[in-house]
């Protein structure tokens, strides 16, 4: 048996954990958060409360439908409607139903995570390698730049955006091999602006609650309180890369007054800011590799999984967390 440190709470490091625990390994997964779920994302102020990063997900493959039916039994999951969320029919068969946390989207890390070990609020600031395994220098979330502890393991997985990753890797100079440190280092990602707001009047998307505008300076709009997230009023808007890319360092009331003045004639309402969230890292370039990497640079495994690695999309994140704890067994 080994001891597998996993860094991010997201999907990818939930699922790796669970098929290495039910595998016989130790695992201890730390996360930055104050709640797990990476980009499976929600926020409540106030009242309200937002689904802020993916909105849905749609099943694939058999082995990632064998853990959404876990998931709908369990009661965290549920089928939200059947079509395309650009399209205003309620159904519209197009071969892939779409899905959704219930009642919000971080219901199901919640769900995964309260099975496992997984220490929140904890930044890692560098990875070191030991010869023989890896050691995580950790700090609190509120206190990021003192070292309070060293978590060591056999194994690790890093499920972070790669360029954080990469960052935690440069900082205890540890090494890669010339072909991953060149794939790794040319990965590639699209920001994406989040305005969570309250509106004044219901908002006018379709019966389901949201809508897509591909290519828009608005590509998605969510009614929480339609979906079942909210209790009252709330409602995600998310930019799109471009907008996204000229705004990302503006202040957040700029980024706030100009996103809501493109979505308000869409929603039929205006609305009240109420958070501005930055996604650095939203949509990741496919650039058609294996869904995760696999390094033995320093002699101990060191694995890097998320949804840069198998197309994007939250399915891609959970089989790359997948097959990364796929690897890890095997060394």
């Amino acid at each position: 048996m080994s001891h597998i440190l996993i860094v991010g709470a997201g999907l990818s490091g939930v699922l790796a954990a669970h098929e290495l625990l039910g595998a016989g390994h130790e695992v201890t997964v730390v996360d930055k958060g104050h709640a797990p779920g990476g980009r499976i994302a929600t926020r409540t102020v106030g009242d309200a409360t937002f689904d802020h990063g993916a909105q849905f997900f749609t099943v694939r493959s058999d082995r990632f439908a064998g853990h959404v039916a876990a998931w709908s039994e369990a009661g965290v999951a549920r089928r939200w409607f059947h079509g395309s969320p650009d399209r205003d029919t309620p159904e519209d068969p197009d071969g892939h139903p779409r899905y959704r946390g219930t009642p919000t989207m971080r219901s199901i890390a919640e769900h995964l995570a309260s099975q496992l070990p997984v220490r929140l609020s904890t930044l890692v600031r560098r990875v070191e390698a030991t010869g023989s395994g890896w050691r995580l220098a950790v700090a609190h979330r509120d206190a990021p730049t003192v070292t309070t502890d060293l978590v060591s393991g056999d194994g690790l997985l890093l499920t972070p955006p790669v360029p954080q990753s990469l960052a935690l890797l440069r900082a205890g100079d540890v090494p890669l091999t010339p072909e991953h440190d060149r794939r790794l280092g040319s990965m590639v990602y699209d920001p994406c602006l989040s305005v969570l707001a309250v509106p004044d009047d219901p908002p006018t998307l379709p019966a389901r609650g949201a809508m897509r505008i591909p290519d828009g300076d608005v590509t998605f709009l969510t009614d929480n309180l339609v979906t079942g997230a909210s209790p009252s009023p709330a409602v995600t808007i998310h930019a799109g890369a471009a907008f996204s890319r000229r705004y990302l360092d503006a202040s957040d009331d700029e980024i706030a007054q100009r996103l809501l003045a493109l979505a308000s004639p869409i929603l039929g309402t205006t609305s009240r800011p109420v958070h501005v969230h930055r996604w650095r890292y939203s949509a990741p370039h496919d650039d058609g590799g294996a869904p995760c990497v696999l390094d033995r640079s320093t002699g101990a495994p060191l694995a890097f999984a998320g949804d840069a690695f198998a197309g994007g999309r939250v399915e891609g994140a959970a089989t790359s967390g997948l097959v990364a704890a796929d690897e890890l067994m095997q060394v």
